[in-house]
């Protein structure tokens, strides 16, 4: 499924999470991989853990780092797609 701006989306329970130095590792035991997130992605990761429609995350993150909402929304569906391509989230609407 696409995701949209109005695409709910909520991480998978599966994978471990630890913090390596300024690097958050998940572990997909299931996949056999793991996954390196800088701290911008893995402020996406913990926000993840309740479901959130992708427009609200977008305005959230502008307000947070007073940028663009619509190159963070760029980027965010980019990063989204990689964790949707992973099987680490899940997509509704």
């Amino acid at each position: 499924m696409p995701i949209s701006r109005t695409s709910e989306v909520v991480r998978r329970a599966h994978p471990l999470e630890a913090e390596v130095g300024d690097t958050q590792v998940l572990l997909d035991i299931q996949q056999g991989l793991y996954f390196g997130l800088n701290a911008v992605a893995a402020g996406i990761w913990r926000r993840l853990e309740r479901p959130q429609r992708v427009d609200h995350l977008c305005h959230a993150l502008s307000a947070e780092y007073d940028a663009d909402e619509t190159r963070i929304e760029s980027d965010v569906l980019a990063f989204l797609a990689q964790l949707e391509t992973r099987n680490l989230i899940d997509i509704h609407g």
